[in-house]
């Protein structure tokens, strides 16, 4: 786990552009704090800092040229199956002078070409540079669990692993309006779409390549194509327990200490269960809330540990301690980002940071086999019963109950509001609202200046055009693993772990456990009433009852008492009427959403702030 930086001149008569990449390196020091190279030769220029996991020796020193000089990798990821892959290649002959992933990955490629990404088990995001060609290939993986970032101006292509690095390398800060609203809607600027209009994230599963012509975007792999190609099984419970025990075995691979996150819930607690099978003495880690029980989960992780045998390790966090590190979240985001809980996440990867180098997670596991309370919504929107029929019926009442995420009734309240409302819209209607923080009217409303309106509708239209590749509720999930997956749940996990050069490994997303769940029919994995239920049935005997039958809670955090206590101040010193307004924001639509955050009826305002706090503080730090 690394970062990456580099650039291309397209056009040769351009001043070259090699004393940025020493500024973007250091933008992104966090990801890599263990070593740092550059490479340059004809148009290329290829920067790297080095988070050392697969041998920690110098013979890892990357950019890494291989044997013949011809070519030179900048790769920030891991390729679990590398030592298959060279086992095979020995056998063939080939040698090799390190014991690293990444001198595998680029041996492929020197021998395949850009067919070698369908050989790599893992996550990663790399740029190669051809010599004799003087051309340069990029990549990201499958799912997009690494970050890459590109842009193409003034006849110089840059890329990095974040933003921040993208702008030290010369890109334009001019914002992206259209993003911009799509931020305070989603709480995220969905791909390939950034905050700036210049730059772009290169979607997971597309390469490109660049040359003296210009640039060429590909799709070099495609999950519904995939599937369609895996195998029926005659034990589906039998083949998926197979396919995950391996692939969390191989997530164990590591020259550095390994352990795991454990929330307690059905996700982490099989991917903890089956790593406690492979690795002795394993750490588990878990966040806890001293002051909020509400929230609080520890005691199920607690339980998990007890029961597996792990070493586990509770951080019990105060509203005081949290309130303490929303400071440094703030600073630590590359590109607006408002998913609340990127906050504990965030204080549970800095302290996991001071036991272990790389942590096991289960996220991925909602997305792929339909965890969430809105895949039980959307099965019961399809298939009403008379449980289903009376909240539409009482939809008047929910209108007038008091609704927030602040506690159990006032949630409940809320999510049936939200129900009786949506179940006349499309599965496409619906899926754009249940991915929202804020109603599109109040995104509109909270920006002074806004993008052409018939643009925004494309980029719903790129948002929702999965739903109709594979039908039913398959289809739902595909939109989840393609849209949700990569712009929110690994985005949040990248940037909090890299924020402390913590590396999370996520065996759900083995691309052979995706692709098989996707080779199901969808109701062998979910029923009405029993989200991931091909998970509960196949790990029910790894773990105690209670763990496999409890329902569904997020990783939450009390974001309200927060806004309403510690931070209060903080909102005060950050929406200032100046600092407003230069963020082109309405001050006026601003202020309304403070007053409500402030009244006896606050709503979901929080989240608004949040978002607001976010967007300022990024436009402030970097001037845009």
């Amino acid at each position: 786990m690394c970062g990456i930086a580099g650039t291309y001149e397209i056009d040769g008569s351009r001043p070259a552009t090699g004393d940025r990449i020493g500024a973007a390196l250091e933008c992104i020091a966090h990801r890599g704090p263990d070593d740092s190279g550059i490479y340059r030769a004809g148009r290329a220029i290829l920067g790297h800092r080095r988070l050392s996991i697969i041998d920690t020796s110098d013979a890892g020193h990357q950019p890494f040229t291989d044997d013949g000089g011809r070519y030179t990798i900048a790769f920030n990821g891991e390729v679990f199956n590398f030592q298959a892959l060279r086992s095979e290649l020995e056998e063939e002959g080939h040698t090799f002078r390190s014991a690293t992933d990444t001198e595998v990955v680029l041996r492929l490629f020197a021998l395949k070409g850009p067919a070698f990404l369908h050989d790599l088990n893992g996550f990663f995001a790399l740029a190669i540079h051809d010599a004799v060609n003087d051309s340069l290939f990029l990549a990201r993986d499958r799912f997009g669990v690494k970050p890459l970032l590109w842009t193409e101006t003034e006849g110089r292509f840059h890329f990095a692993s974040e933003l921040r690095a993208v702008m030290a390398l010369g890109a334009d800060r001019k914002p992206d309006l259209l993003s911009m609203e799509q931020f305070f809607t989603y709480h995220y600027v969905p791909a390939p779409y950034s905050a700036l209009t210049v730059v772009h994230k290169l979607l997971p599963g597309h390469s490109i390549v660049v040359d003296r012509t210009g640039t060429k975007v590909e799709r070099w792999y495609d999950l519904v194509t995939a599937s369609r190609r895996t195998p029926p099984s005659k034990d589906a419970k039998r083949t998926l327990h197979d396919l995950l025990d391996e692939a969390v075995r191989l997530r164990l691979i590591a020259d550095v200490p390994v352990g795991t996150f454990l929330s307690g819930g059905v996700d982490s607690s099989i991917v903890s269960a089956l790593a406690a099978r492979h690795h002795r003495h394993l750490h588990t880690f878990s966040i806890g809330y001293a002051d909020d029980p509400f929230f609080d989960e520890s005691r199920y992780a607690e339980e998990v540990a007890g029961h597996i045998g792990s070493e586990h390790h509770t951080f019990k966090l105060t509203r005081e301690e949290l309130a303490e590190n929303y400071t440094k979240l703030l600073a630590a985001i590359d590109e607006p980002f408002a998913d609340s809980s990127a906050l504990p996440s965030y204080i549970l990867c800095e302290r996991t940071r001071k036991h272990v180098t790389v942590a096991v997670s289960g996220d991925g596991a909602d997305e792929v086999f339909g965890g969430y309370r809105k895949h039980q919504a959307e099965l019961r929107w399809r298939s009403p019963g008379p449980a289903e029929l009376a909240v539409r019926a009482l939809a008047p009442l929910w209108k007038v109950l008091p609704r927030s995420r602040n506690g159990a009734w006032q949630d409940r309240f809320r999510q049936y509001d939200r129900f009786a409302r949506l179940a006349a819209s499309s599965a496409e209607e619906r899926s754009l609202e249940l991915a929202a923080f804020a109603t599109k009217g109040m995104a509109h409303g909270l920006l002074a200046e806004h993008g052409p309106t018939e643009d925004l509708l494309v980029r719903e239209e790129l948002f929702t055009r999965h739903l109709r590749k594979l039908p039913g509720m398959n289809g739902v999930l595909l939109t989840d693993v393609s849209s949700t997956l990569p712009n929110d749940m690994l985005h949040k996990v990248d940037l909090t772990s890299m924020a402390h050069a913590l590396e999370v490994r996520t065996p759900f997303l083995d691309y052979r456990v995706v692709e098989f769940a996707f080779s199901l029919p969808s109701e062998v994995k979910m029923h009405k009433g029993s989200g991931k239920h091909i998970l509960r049935e196949t790990f029910r005997d790894l773990l105690p009852s209670t763990v496999m039958t409890r329902s569904k809670k997020g990783f939450e955090v009390p974001l309200f008492d927060l806004m309403r206590g510690p931070l209060s101040s903080l909102i005060d010193e950050l929406v200032r009427k100046d600092d407003v307004e230069a963020a082109r924001l309405d001050w006026q639509a601003v202020q309304q959403v403070l007053r409500e955050l402030r009244s006896n009826s606050p709503g979901t305002s929080q989240a608004t702030v949040h978002a607001l706090l976010v967007y300022i503080s990024w436009c402030r730090k970097h001037r845009i």
